[in-house]
């Protein structure tokens, strides 16, 4: 009996439900879908490549999937009638119970990160969802959880970010001038070899396009190349003429822009640099890298066409691929691909492919070889078993496509998916459908199953909640023209697509939707559906790929992070009607000797020393932040005039002794401007602060100045 009290094999009407995600309303026409519901939930719940386990309400485990033997290390057999507290370290037990125990009260539980033990004791990270199986009176009777290891996602998260902290510093130390260019055509960030060239504060860059600075007689040739290069259609641009400096003159220079683009294509900035025509100015190279200035000789030819082959597969996709000649003759392996069947690279480079097939599998690739050869540029797809590095048999989705011709390929490409655990268990998943039910709606990914004519006829929770629509309301809809997705080939086997999704309420997520075949053992009950919502991963990269978000020197916010933060106070002041908000514009008087005299290590003390001195003088809610150079700003929310100049000169008291460094003493002052919203918008606070911070250094410096009034400022007395 299933979990509702069907047969399994009793064919099955779906009907509509609110609570378990299930899609059944009759068509167009009346006629209604009769499936085997049992076997629909069973086939989808078989698809999945994460460790599944089921618990009773004691948190015993039950049952497990296929998948914990090359996650965990465990055969399922073996797990059956432990405690769920094999898999985990001793400490955190208490957590986990406690977890384990919310759920089975009828709580919602998000997934978590907790470290996983395999059986050999080695340990990982692991992402944990936990969702309640419920009985035949809708009790909750036991657990699913589905476990799947993040210990590559989580360092390769990592590696980017510290990647990116470096790149940063070489933007900053280059003595080429450089930037980066939104998408708007607006400056989003400027080197100080960049601003020593033009003659302007890194914060006057801030509110300004590339446009300003070109001559006014050559603006419309420029924006109109930079148009093109920003829509993507082509992907560099070089401009020789005039620019204009911070006093007017014009300057006569080469501009060099390139397209910035995401692993998958999409554009997300451009890289610009900039340098004499005559090869005068200091420190001007060939920029291979957009962002970080080239310090050795290019690399040899056979470096160069790996790297353009690389790249070529990566534009197509294809992580774990492998590049073969005529003759089956492996010359070149993607690092994916080798750590998936756990080999060295240099093991399977200048073999045969042929020596990893199975023997009964030959005849299926020795005809996809034949067609490939007779007709360049098509692709064949198969699912052929290969012996991996630990002499194991695996099952692989291959797609192998004829590139022989492609300068940059110059070979039959096979792109490889390892589905041994969707094979093993295609006939081994025999559980019951309210089992099945709850791995489906416990999955984090959106599921979507159609009958064999393409319309939705299952979908779960999940599904609605990316989309943005009820459950019901997607019965009957075609996932390609939901998703915007390409018609399908008869020859289809698996695809996968990266969509930008506009939900009905206007908002866009981006999306990873694959489709792969639906099967049972009576034959094929349509495609099934896989709804990833990446818009965060996505976004969350992007961010990173743009910035690094703290000085690398004084740890402070850089000016990324501190127009983030503007952002936010500007958003909090409009939803919570805020008393105000003052940007203070800081610049020190008196530095410039310190780094002529005594050198920029002892300049990069004092620095740190100012940093310190800030953040002791200002509230525990405002934000400090290194804009550049010796250039800082500070964040004060909720805050008015008074209470703005209260501060500042706060800051000044702080910098009356003098800064001690080793065995000297810096006196150092600061000249500070100071803006307020209102009367002025945000998005002109900072400049409106760096207007008056100068006019303060102008008047003789170590005071205050605030934007829209003439001299000096001083905090009104207290009334008596």
């Amino acid at each position: 009996m299933t979990g509702n009290g069907a047969v399994l094999g009793e064919p099955l009407v779906l009907l509509a439900s609110g609570s378990d995600g299930l899609v059944g309303k009759a068509p167009p026409g009346g006629k209604m879908h009769e499936i085997d519901q049992g076997q629909l939930l069973a086939s989808i719940a078989a698809t999945s490549h994460d460790c599944i386990l089921s618990l009773d309400a004691a948190a015993t485990i039950l049952w497990a999937s296929p998948a914990t033997e090359q996650v965990l290390g465990w055969r399922p057999a073996d797990l059956a009638g432990c405690e769920l507290d094999v898999l985990f370290p001793r400490d955190g037990s208490e957590l986990r119970d406690a977890t384990v125990a919310r759920l089975l009260a009828g709580e919602r539980v998000e997934p978590f990160v907790d470290a996983g033990v395999r059986r050999d004791g080695s340990t990982f990270k692991a992402q944990i969802t936990l969702g309640p199986v419920h009985g035949r009176v809708d009790e909750i009777t036991g657990v699913i959880v589905i476990l799947r290891d993040v210990t590559a996602q989580l360092h390769e998260q990592r590696e980017l970010a510290q990647a990116l902290e470096m790149q940063r510093a070489h933007f900053d130390q280059a003595t080429t001038p450089q930037a980066i260019l939104d998408l708007r055509g607006r400056l989003e960030s400027v080197n100080p070899a960049w601003c020593e060239l033009f003659g302007h504060g890194e914060a006057w860059f801030a509110d300004s396009d590339l446009i300003d600075l070109v001559h006014p007689l050559e603006t419309d040739a420029v924006a109109a190349r930079l148009a093109r290069l920003r829509a993507g259609e082509i992907n560099s641009i070089s401009h020789r003429g005039r620019f204009r400096d911070a006093a007017g003159r014009d300057l006569r220079l080469i501009l060099d822009a390139a397209l910035l683009r995401e692993p998958g294509g999409r554009p997300y900035a451009i890289a610009l640099w900039v340098g004499d025509p005559d090869g005068e100015l200091d420190g001007v190279v060939d920029v291979v890298d957009p962002v970080e200035p080239v310090g050795t000789a290019a690399a040899g030819v056979l470096e160069e066409a790996r790297e353009r082959r690389a790249e070529a597969l990566s534009r197509r996709a294809w992580e774990t691929a492998v590049v073969m000649d005529r003759a089956m003759r492996i010359t070149y392996v993607s690092g994916a691909l080798a750590r998936l069947l756990r080999y060295r690279p240099d093991d399977l480079l200048n073999s045969r492919g042929r020596e990893y097939v199975h023997p009964s599998d030959t005849v299926t690739v020795t005809g996809m070889l034949g067609r490939l050869l007779a007709e360049p540029r098509t692709a064949e797809h198969a699912v052929v078993r290969v012996l991996d590095g630990d002499e194991r048999w695996r099952w692989v989705e291959v797609t192998a496509t004829n590139c022989l011709d492609d300068p940059d390929i110059g070979g039959i490409v096979a792109n490889l998916r390892d589905v041994t655990e969707r094979v093993r268990t295609e006939e081994a998943l025999r559980l019951s459908e309210a089992l099945h039910r709850a791995m489906v709606e416990t999955a984090q990914e959106g599921i979507m199953a159609t009958s064999p004519e393409g319309r939705v006829m299952f979908a779960n929770e999940t599904a609605a909640v990316i989309v943005g629509r009820v459950v019901d309301d997607m019965y009957g809809e075609d996932p390609r023209q939901l998703f915007g997705l390409p018609e399908a080939r008869e020859d289809d086997d698996a695809t996968a697509h990266e969509v930008v999704h506009v939900r009905p309420d206007g908002s866009e997520r981006i999306l990873e939707v694959s489709l792969r075949p639906l099967n049972s053992r009576d034959g094929r009950l349509g495609s099934l559906v896989s709804i990833y919502d990446v818009t965060d991963a996505r976004l969350a990269e992007r961010a990173l790929r743009r910035r690094a978000l703290h000085d690398p020197l004084t740890s402070l916010p850089n000016r990324y992070l501190f127009l983030d933060r503007l952002e936010t106070a500007a958003a909090r002041q409009r939803r919570f009607d805020g008393h105000g908000t003052a940007v203070m514009f800081l610049d020190l008087d008196g530095f410039k000797q310190v780094n002529d005299g005594f050198g920029h290590e002892e300049g990069d003390a004092v620095l740190r020393e100012v940093a310190g001195r800030l953040l002791a003088s200002v509230r525990g809610t405002d934000t400090v932040g290194r804009l550049g150079g010796d250039e800082f700003a500070i964040i004060c929310e909720d805050t008015g005039r008074e209470e703005a100049l209260v501060v500042a000169h706060r800051i000044l008291d702080a910098f009356r002794e003098p800064i001690a460094i080793a065995d000297h003493e810096h006196p150092i002052g600061l000249s500070i401007g100071v803006a307020l919203a209102p009367p002025y918008d945000f998005d002109e606070l900072v400049r409106r602060a760096d207007e008056a911070m100068y006019r303060a250094k102008h008047i003789g410096g170590g005071r205050v100045a605030v934007a829209g009034q003439d001299g000096p400022d001083e905090p009104d007395e207290p009334d008596e």
